[in-house]
């Protein structure tokens, strides 16, 4: 037997020279990758000839809808009006009624319509749901746990722009400069700035002024920034940590600009302040993907979409 045949047994398979393992899901995200999986199966099978032998994909494909059904049936009932009037609101805020939305995402006409009414026995598809996210950009838990359509507090607006410099910077769309501190050189605008200094055995102090200054606070990891994220603003993370502590214990976002060949910088937000605590999580998975791109070959946002789109299964046009 093939190499690629003894993978797919143990639940691994290369489609498109990207390896995929089957994935069973216990909580939300590995839900959603487990989606993806079985999309690209789907996709592959599609586009094979007709003389070709789907079988072993076939069978993996079942396997993986399998596990997804077992984790969907172990959830329970979820409050299908969150998710209805969710759909509506993103529906409308992006121009386009909701039969515009299924010709969009595949379905037959009138299939939302009849499953978003208010009192429907009908469920929606946890594969069309997934596709609504997808397309809108958010994920199942935001879409069927959280009203969207309700006006947001500072702290849920603050978990959306975190979302989507996610988004942008896994598609490629930014790419973050190291401003130092730990690997790579710091740059002079943060010491100009008071915000750290260096300890003769190079140990970067942070000096943040909403902080316990009794406590020695050092850099965790190297600062990041996107240049003129807004005009001459750069937006700077600064990952920060107790000296005798591993893991961070907050990330600060800031502005950083020059005016008048003095360097200025202002709050944005900082994770250990008490209503954004819940946003630590995320700043960290941000940070985390920035760390992980930092070798990773450069592509612009168009040939990245376009390259793909081809490895989905499209068609250049």
């Amino acid at each position: 037997m093939s190499r690629q045949f003894d993978e797919a047994m143990e639940g691994r398979f290369d489609l498109y020279g990207k390896e995929y393992r089957l994935i069973e899901p216990e909580n939300i995200e590995e839900l959603m990758q487990a989606l993806e999986v079985k999309s690209a199966l789907e996709t592959h099978i599609s586009g094979l000839m007709h003389d070709e032998d789907s079988s072993g994909y076939d069978s993996l494909l079942q396997e993986q809808t399998d596990y997804i059904r077992e984790f969907i049936d172990s959830l329970g009932e979820f409050d299908s009006s969150t998710l209805a009037g969710n759909i509506v609101f993103l529906a409308k805020k992006h121009g386009m009624r909701v039969g515009e939305l299924e010709d969009i995402i595949g379905v037959s006409a009138g299939y939302l319509s009849r499953t978003i009414k208010e009192n429907s026995k009908k469920k929606i598809s946890i594969d069309v749901v997934w596709k609504i996210a997808q397309l809108f950009g958010t994920d199942i838990k935001t879409l069927t746990e959280k009203e969207l359509w309700i006006s947001r507090s500072n702290t849920d607006l603050l978990e959306r722009f975190l979302e989507r410099l996610y988004n942008d910077t896994k598609d490629n769309f930014f790419s973050w400069e190291y401003d130092g501190g730990v690997m790579v050189m710091l740059k002079d605008r943060y010491t100009e700035m008071g915000l750290v200094t260096e300890e003769d055995d190079e140990t970067p102090v942070y000096h943040p002024n909403h902080l316990n200054q009794a406590l020695k606070w050092v850099l965790a990891a190297d600062i990041v920034s996107l240049e003129c994220f807004d005009k001459k603003k750069d937006l700077a993370i600064i990952p920060y940590k107790l000296a005798d502590k591993d893991e961070p214990a907050g990330f600060d976002f800031i502005f950083v600009w020059e005016d008048d060949g003095r360097w200025c910088w202002e709050k944005v937000f900082y994770t250990s302040d008490d209503p954004f605590g819940s946003l630590q999580d995320d700043a960290k998975q941000l940070y985390d993907l920035i760390e992980s791109s930092e070798f990773d070959a450069k592509l612009s946002p168009k040939v990245h979409q376009l390259i793909s789109d081809y490895v989905k299964g499209g068609r250049p046009e």
